[in-house]
């Protein structure tokens, strides 16, 4: 898979002809995007032409709503990764600057979507380029004048629940993990760079890994989580912490992660954590041994957990 970076404005250049183009955000490629994604790899396929993803380096959201404290599921680099496990020719990415947000409607289906030459788009039932009331679906339909087919995947449903990355940034902020795994059609993941913290979990005789992720990530609630770690292309059962260490009152929120059966020094590596379900929540123990005693209490119900998967 080849990935263009593009800024705004733009040259009038023609990326590619002909492509099938799928247009979205598609924070998190959940099984609702993925539909999206097969649909037009088959159509692609169909008509023997190149499957274009566009989309953007930040949220629309971030820069219409001013909203500073937009969190995401994927950061760029994880999003592109799944793009290419799902079979994609190019994954155009936009950045989404003040240029780009004053773009008319018209503009950005004239000026972005038509560098392309497209002979289909693909896109979600709620998609939308702009402002939801002058961007959406039937703007889209109007400004484009026939110049392109467009194809509207409809809404995807779990038990009767929506599937949107809204839902599953919800599920992951209340702890449900599990949910969020149904959701995204995997479980969720968060990479990062393993740093130096107290040290007080050699001390306890669970050594753990803390980990510095990108500050834009959704994080899960703060509690006890199943989990597993990929180090350098292998695969660990841990045991994962989110939150402040109440029993040694620590003012910063930390991710904390203690690797089963692995002792060797990781500082600086980068590392893949992938979440599966919430054990409990944050305890504030008394003495250091009881802390000790719930630790192993963890381990083996995580341990258990793995082996009944």
């Amino acid at each position: 898979m080849e990935t263009i970076l593009l800024d705004n404005p733009i040259d009038s250049r023609k990326i590619c002809s002909n492509a099938v183009v799928v247009l979205g955000f598609f924070d998190g490629v959940h099984i609702a995007h993925q539909k999206i994604i097969f649909k037009a790899r088959k159509i692609a396929d169909d008509k023997q032409v190149p499957l274009v993803v566009l989309t953007f380096d930040k949220h629309p959201k971030e820069l219409y709503l001013d909203d500073k404290n937009f969190k995401y599921i994927d950061t760029l680099s994880e999003k592109t990764a799944k793009m290419r496990k799902f079979n994609v020719d190019l994954l155009v990415v936009m950045k989404f600057n003040e240029s780009m947000c004053r773009l008319k409607p018209a503009d950005f289906i004239d000026n972005v979507i038509l560098m392309f030459n497209p002979s289909v788009v693909v896109v979600g039932y709620d998609y939308t380029y702009g402002p939801k009331k002058i961007a959406n679906i039937h703007t889209l339909l109007t400004y484009s004048k026939g110049k392109f087919d467009l194809v509207i995947e409809p809404e995807a449903t779990f038990k009767g629940e929506k599937i949107g990355s809204t839902e599953i940034k919800e599920a992951i902020s209340h702890g449900n993990v599990k949910l969020a795994a149904d959701l995204l059609g995997c479980p969720y993941s968060m990479s990062g760079v393993v740093v130096h913290g107290f040290h007080r979990g050699h001390m306890l005789g669970f050594p753990t890994a803390n980990l510095c992720i990108n500050s834009k990530k959704i994080l899960p609630c703060n509690g006890v989580y199943a989990t597993q770690t990929l180090i350098k292309g292998k695969l660990y059962n841990s045991m994962t912490s989110v939150g402040y260490n109440d029993t040694f009152n620590n003012s910063k929120k930390t991710i904390e992660t203690y690797i089963f059966d692995f002792c060797e020094d990781i500082y600086d590596e980068k590392i893949i954590l992938y979440w599966y379900e919430f054990i409990r929540n944050n305890i504030k123990f008394n003495d250091i041994n009881s802390l000790i005693k719930q630790l192993n209490i963890d381990k083996t119900n995580i341990q258990r957990h793995f082996d009944k998967k």
